[in-house]
């Protein structure tokens, strides 16, 4: 049987319309640079404007549909942090202007006790700047928000403003970096591209309203998203070199249609009937549709069947396939290049068959991949990336806060990975090894959570950017952060409590991953609602379910929310789930060693209350906030973010008062009570009175309660605590504390203690910032000092003492006393091409003793070239529980010209000791490449390779080796495409096998090299003569232990093409097929001819005289025959 193949390769690509015709002037049409109709007058107008591109090397393209929104805030000038009373210039960046009205900036100070403030609000234009004096404040960051004609508005990720932006990004330049966390506004219409790569040195062009500044090479490039309509795009290069100043008129068409689709059917007889059905019938459909309408709805469209029988290829279309878990496109299946430069851009994200989104403005509905996102609620907070359906839902109309008047959001889904989250104390440091590797690509969250230590209440939840707060290596399971992670927030009062610190700062990493074999057979579904009853009042109810092999999970909730402003609400939970609850990894050494914290199963309620108000909002004449809330939960309750094993209750108040300029008065209560004895009460007022300029005085009593809990006594105590500040200039300021106990009761110990610190910072990028302390709980300390220099580096040092510091699950008579942990570690350029990094954290915890360390190294020795080292580095020293070390090196390259690009990256990661008896070692490699050469305009070479070698119990993959080497070439003359040439091999080694339809067996292991070469040559229009050579050497086995089968095999095929006349074509085709191991050759023919109908439409008859296929991975032969072959194509 030979049915008509085709393949369909498909480029997207749209380039900037001609220019439109003035009133008078007629119009004109070209085909690569030759005129086919129109008017010469406004061709010459045309070709006068392409040439001033030409000579200035710019370009103005239109890039049709795919338009993705960007929204940034970045430092300008120094990347360093920056301190109250200094003055920061920030910056927005965004390419969608035409769509926002207004800007503005928000600073806000996240505090501990009393949650997160508003202190300022700056109003910026879009792509503009702004420059604010930093107020004075603990842990100020930054939001961007922009807002439309309705009053819906996107927002930024915080970027905090003491550590700076330390992503290196240049002023002025457009980088396409976007922090966008939260999307409000619709966004339609056209991108537009505006590149460049000669700009003279020291000239900005100005274009699309804004003024950009090349890079050092020249280069500049600006895409901005403009509505539909027409639209004068100016370019005008300033300033030094030749002037420029041209103007191209571009339509952003307001209804666009892009859609391809293949079609093919067979119906045949075999003469040879294996299977007892002597007919058959096979096809497959596949189609990809991209438009958006005149009414505003925007459809994306992609189906792919797979071929198969034709009562079976729709069976399972809305089921997760399995073939997708590492490529949507079998290589197998494909030449590696097809020699027309074409690039392929996923732009129907699915791990199925079937993809599809339909939107208009917010609202829509998809079938593919997504992250569901459901916001809105604490309790019941899920961001997992799933694969199902999903619906979104909101109404036009807004509150006057930006909000829509009502919202639905339903989903349900088909997990094709399981979830995973690890919880990571700071550890002072920035590198962080997840419990996992192989992470799913795209499917992680950080965040970084504060939680009173001794609760485990959620504080606060912000969540990090990638590429500006982090980075993952996906492979070897390591986040590295952008600034270091504090342990703890430091004291949050006048009074210690904990000399640690007043609540936990954790690296929170919930991510997908995939096992190493077995099939992830789940189901999810969950919704939310949410809709304003008024400006100030929302109900909202949320609804989740996940069913996977150890049970079913079930969650539902309902919430209100009351909102004056920012500053003033109430927010009231209700949330109950049934289920065996989620379990997830805790680590207190930055991965090394994890804790399993298991699941909570049954099932329980929560119940949470939070409100704040401004003081001037409940009419007192004073600045400041009040604030309390009220947590109730069940044992069994779970949710991502708890694991409640006892019925627990937590509530606290909180006020804040600046009663005049110099007196601010505080106060405060936390109280906790768990079933089963635990419990704590804190409370206490605070007061801080500025002396004058430089010295301020503060006073603080607390009385504390603890009962049960671990590492405390049991008692009541009250202490009093007083603190001397004094700043003799703006950049230098120290202080001296004393506290006493007053009075305690039981086994609780004193808390006497005394201390001092300072903070200083000069001009030159230098700080120092530390606090040392002894008393009853023992000697504390913390001190940091860092060289940040912007662009030209930075360095830090630390260290930490924190008096009750544990291991987890290791109590301190287990361990000894702690003896501190050092952090070094810094970023520096050694030249203009190599820049380096490195970080070591050293925890002298008596007999347990661990060193983190990573290292790396950029080498850019041309704008072509780059290499990259890195070597992080993790040791646990224990006498008792054993030794383990970890290893873990990456080498990068990458290089891109003209002609050559090119990547390789070798990763290799190395686990040696023991834990607890269990013993922990494994030995991995894994090198990934692939490059291309353009050898001229009418040939390519491409070429990519994976390995990986795996030895030990426990390591990236299982215990085995895998090897995966392509090379591509092709030759498509542009001339004269009368010869065509395809060339693929490739080599196989796979010692793993591969899982077979989703079973828990896996396949059979197997080394194999494929050679096809497939060549056309047109004698002229009516007759075209076709050439393939396929070879197959190939040894394979049931399993990795049995004896290797020979199984080689040659094709050869000729053909003949005939385009008889304008209607019919005819296919004659000789086959011979030499199977060595069998001794045996087959030989013979096939014939075909088809009929068009229309423009696409044909079809086929034919007669195979051979038993076999050209597939050499078919190896039923049972092809003789005749058939019936429909082809629509579109």
């Amino acid at each position: 049987m030979n049915r008509y193949a085709a393949i369909t390769a498909v480029l997207l690509s749209t380039t900037a319309l001609p220019v439109l015709a003035q009133s008078g002037s007629g119009f004109s049409i070209s085909l690569n640079g030759d005129q086919v109709s129109g008017d010469p007058v406004l061709r010459r107008k045309v070709e006068k404007a392409d040439e001033q591109l030409q000579k200035a090397d710019v370009r103005v393209q239109y890039d049709g549909l795919v338009t993705t929104p960007r929204l940034d805030l970045q430092i300008t000038g120094s990347d360093a942090g920056y301190a109250p009373g200094q003055t920061v210039t920030l910056q927005s960046e965004m390419n969608y202007p035409g769509f926002v009205t207004r800007g503005e900036v928000l600073l806000i100070e996240r505090r501990v006790r009393g949650g997160p403030r508003v202190l300022s609000r700056h109003d910026v234009p879009p792509n503009g700047a702004v420059s604010i004096t930093v107020p004075e404040g603990e842990n100020i960051v930054a939001v961007h928000r922009v807002y439309d004609a309705r009053g819906r508005y996107d927002e930024t990720a915080p970027l905090t403003i003491s550590t700076g932006d330390e992503r290196g990004l240049e002023d002025g330049v457009e980088d396409g970096s976007s922090a966008l966390v939260r999307r409000g506004i619709p966004v339609f219409g056209g991108a537009v591209t505006v590149s460049g790569s000669s700009v003279a040195p020291g000239a900005s062009v100005q274009t699309l309203g804004e003024t950009v500044r090349p890079d050092p090479s020249g280069r500049f490039v600006i895409q901005r998203i403009l509505p539909p309509g027409d639209h004068a795009v100016s370019v005008r290069t300033v300033g030094a070199g030749p002037t420029v100043d041209i103007v191209r008129d571009i339509e952003v068409p307001r209804s666009e249609l892009f859609y391809t689709a293949h079609i093919d059917l067979t119906h045949g007889y075999r003469d040879s009937d294996l299977d007892g059905s002597g007919t058959y019938t096979r096809g497959r459909i596949a189609g990809y549709f991209k438009g958006r309408y005149a009414n505003g709805v925007e459809v994306t469209g992609q189906i792919d069947t797979g071929e198969g029988d034709l009562d079976e290829i729709f069976e399972g279309l809305d089921e997760r396939d399995p073939r997708t878990t590492f490529l949507r496109i079998d290589p197998d299946d494909l030449y590696p290049t097809y020699g027309d430069d074409s690039t392929l851009f996923d732009d129907t994200p699915t791990s199925g068959k079937f993809y599809l989104r339909v939107q208009k403005d917010n609202n829509y509905v998809v079938w593919g991949d997504w992250r569901a996102d459901l916001q809105g609620t604490n309790l019941l907070r899920n961001d997992r990336t799933l694969y199902g359906g999903r619906l979104h839902l909101e109404s036009k109309d807004t509150t006057a806060h930006g909000d829509p008047n009502w919202r639905v959001e339903a989903y349900g889904a088909q997990p094709d990975a399981l979830p995973q989250r690890d919880v990571f104390r700071g550890t002072g440091g920035s590198v962080y090894f997840l419990s996992r590797q192989d992470i799913s690509i795209g499917t992680e969250t950080m965040l970084v959570q504060v939680r009173d230590g001794t609760t485990g209440r959620v504080i606060e939840t912000r969540t990090l950017v990638e590429g500006r707060d982090y980075t993952i290596n996906y492979i070897q399971g390591i986040v590295t952060l952008r600034a270091p992670l504090q342990s703890s927030t430091g004291s949050n009062g006048i009074v210690i409590t904990d000399p640690g610190g007043a609540a936990d700062v954790n690296l929170v990493a919930q991510y997908e991953y995939t096992p190493d074999s077995g099939d992830v057979d789940a189901f999810a579904y969950g919704g939310r609602g949410e809709v304003w009853a008024t400006e100030q009042l929302r109900f909202g109810a949320t609804i989740q379910s996940e069913e996977t092999g150890s049970g079913r999970q079930d969650a539902y909730g309902a919430d209100l929310l009351y909102r004056m402003n920012e500053e003033t609400f109430v927010h009231l939970e209700y949330a109950r789930s049934d289920g065996p609850g989620f379990g997830y990894q805790v680590s207190t050494d930055g991965g090394l060693v994890f804790d399993p914290i298991a699941a909570a199963g049954g099932d329980g309620e929560a119940v949470r209350i939070e409100g704040r108000a401004a003081l001037t909002d409940l009419g007192l004449g004073v600045d400041g906030t009040i604030s309390g809330y009220w947590e109730t939960r069940d044992a069994g309750f779970s949710s991502l973010d708890y694991t409640t094993t006892a019925d627990e209750t937590l509530w606290g108040l909180a006020l804040d008062a600046q009663v005049t300029q110099r007196l601010t008065l505080g106060a405060y209560y936390d109280s906790y009570e768990q079933d089963g004895g635990r419990l704590d009460r804190e409370g206490g007022v605070e007061a801080d009175y500025i002396v004058n300029d430089r010295v301020s005085l503060a006073f603080g009593i607390e009385n504390l309660e603890r009962r049960g809990i671990s590492g405390s006594g049991d008692g009541t105590r009250t202490d009093a605590a007083v603190r001397l500040t004094y700043s003799p200039r703006e950049n230098l300021s120290w202080h001296v504390f004393a506290q006493n106990t007053l009075e305690r009761s039981g086994t609780l110990e004193s808390n006497d203690r005394y201390g001092a610190g300072v903070s200083v910072a000069w001009d030159n990028g230098w700080s120092v910032e530390g606090e040392l302390s002894d008393g009853d709980l023992g000697e504390g300390g913390r001190i940091l000092v860092r060289n940040d220099k912007g662009e030209d580096g930075n360095s830090y040092i630390g260290y930490d003492l924190d008096p009750t510091h544990e291991v987890i699950g290791m109590t301190m008579s287990e361990t000894g006393r702690s003896r501190g942990r050092y952090i070094f570690g810094g970023e520096r350029p050694v030249s203009d091409t190599v820049t380096v990094f490195g970080e070591n954290s050293y925890d002298r915890f008596g007999r347990y003793q661990t060193l983190t360390s990573a290292y790396g190294v950029t080498y850019e020795p041309t704008d072509r070239l780059s290499y990259l080292t890195a070597f992080e580095v993790g040791q646990i020293r224990d006498r008792v529980n054993g030794d383990f070390d970890r290893y873990a090196l990456s080498l990068g390259v990458q290089y891109h010209s003209e002609g050559w690009n090119g990547k390789a990256r070798l990763e290799y990661r190395d686990e040696d000791g023991s834990r607890s008896g269990s013993t922990r070692d494994s030995q991995t490699w894994l090198l990934a490449g692939s490059g291309s050469y353009k050898i001229d305009e009418n040939q390519r070479l491409v070429f990519s390779a994976q390995v990986s070698r795996t030895e030990g119990n426990s390591g990236i993959a299982p215990d085995s080796d895998y090897t995966d080497i392509s090379i591509g070439y092709a030759y498509r003359p542009v001339n004269n495409e009368r010869l065509n040439l395809l060339f693929r091999y490739r080599y196989l080694d796979d010692q793993y096998g591969q899982q077979l339809d989703n079973s828990d067996t896996l396949g059979p292991v197997q080394r194999s090299h494929v050679f096809s070469v497939d060549a056309e040559y047109d004698l002229n229009e009516q007759w075209s003569l076709g050439a393939k050579v396929g070879a197959r050497l190939a040894e394979s086995a049931v399993d990795s232990d049995s004896d290797y089968t020979r199984n080689d095999a040659v094709l050869g095929v000729l053909n003949a093409r005939w385009h008889v006349v304008k209607n019919w074509d005819a296919l004659f085709e000789v086959r011979a097929l030499e199977l060595y191991d069998a001794g045996t050759t087959e030989i013979g023919g096939l014939a075909a001819i088809y009929r068009h109908v229309g423009d696409h439409l044909k079809i086929g008859v034919g007669y195979n005289l051979t038993n076999f296929s050209d597939d050499l991975t078919d190896l039923t032969y049972d092809d003789r025959g005749a058939f019936i072959n429909i082809v629509a194509k579109f």
